[in-house]
């Protein structure tokens, strides 16, 4: 595999707007109604607009705007000299949507885009509706390896050849990890998916904005990187989708955080693993499009 970029699905529109001096790479499905635009935040490691929500983007699209930023320092999207914190991408995420000229969106995001959702809703309200966080980051004070993780995160270096050996797997070892960790659904792993996934991880600065977000989280400690204490702050409705199988963030963690907004609601998709969005994507698209249908 030679490519750097990825395909992009037909019917989907692709550009590049400049939001806090960074060049970001959009994605977006416009039907030119009069609905709630909505912006999805894809997840961490390798992940991008693209590889999460390629598919998505085209079957949400067909009710409403539906918009998929490339985060700094992920896929197309230039890297910055950031803290890549969560409020610094709440903050950058606000910036994003004024630039859009909108004043309020839905918001939805995966694992990381979904820590970020919550953020953006605890500290800038204004400027969403509704939230849909999936199988989201910041709800759970513990995980699995995560002195494995924290380890890595802080050693820059080996983070990185670590990343380069990913690069190298090639399709069947990929598949075996993705399977193992954070997909249920052997079917869900293609070829494409694979080959995206490989894609990413062989960006010059691939794994480094993650990296950096978890020495943020680490140096806070638990307490400090969860937002459990300021959910009840949450005044937009809000679904939080969740696998049933997740091994990265408990489902009880999910139930839990949905339980602590304001006006909150959660749905469990099973067998789905943390990958939700591409475990189970005609599920995912049904409960995304009847939670904002209702409203």
């Amino acid at each position: 595999m030679r490519e750097t970029t990825l395909p992009v699905p037909a019917g989907v529109g692709v550009g590049d707007m400049d939001v806090q001096g960074i060049r970001t790479r959009v994605f977006e499905v416009d039907p030119a109604n009069a609905l709630t635009p909505l912006i999805l935040l894809h997840g961490a490691g390798v992940d991008s607009a693209l590889v999460s929500f390629g598919s998505a983007l085209v079957s949400l699209g067909r009710r409403r705007r539906v918009i998929a930023p490339d985060l700094p320092g992920y896929g197309e999207t230039e890297f910055s000299d950031s803290s890549f914190s969560i409020p610094w991408y709440g903050d950058w995420v606000t910036d994003l949507i004024h630039g859009f000229g909108l004043d309020r969106v839905d918001l939805a995001g995966l694992s990381l885009g979904g820590w970020i959702t919550l953020e953006v809703a605890i500290s800038q309200p204004d400027v969403v509706c509704r939230i849909a966080p999936i199988n989201p980051g910041g709800v759970t004070e513990k995980f699995k390896f995560m002195r494995t993780a924290e380890w890595l995160a802080n050693h820059p270096a080996m983070n990185g050849q670590m990343y380069k050996w990913y690069a190298r797997m090639g399709r069947p070892l990929t598949r075996m990890q993705l399977r193992s960790s954070i997909i249920e659904n052997a079917t869900a792993l293609t070829d494409d998916l694979i080959d995206a996934v490989l894609v990413n991880s062989k960006r010059p600065h691939a794994g480094e904005a993650f990296a950096a977000t978890q020495r943020w989280a680490f140096s806070l400690g638990p307490q400090g990187w969860s937002l459990v204490s300021r959910l009840p702050q949450i005044r937009a409705r809000t679904l939080i989708i969740a696998g049933r199988n997740d091994k990265l963030v408990p489902v009880a963690d999910s139930i839990r955080a949905s339980q602590l907004v304001q006006d909150g609601d959660v749905r469990i998709l099973e067998p789905c693993g943390h990958w939700l969005v591409r475990d189970c994507p005609t599920e995912f698209v049904d409960a995304v499009n009847q939670f904002l249908d209702a409203a």
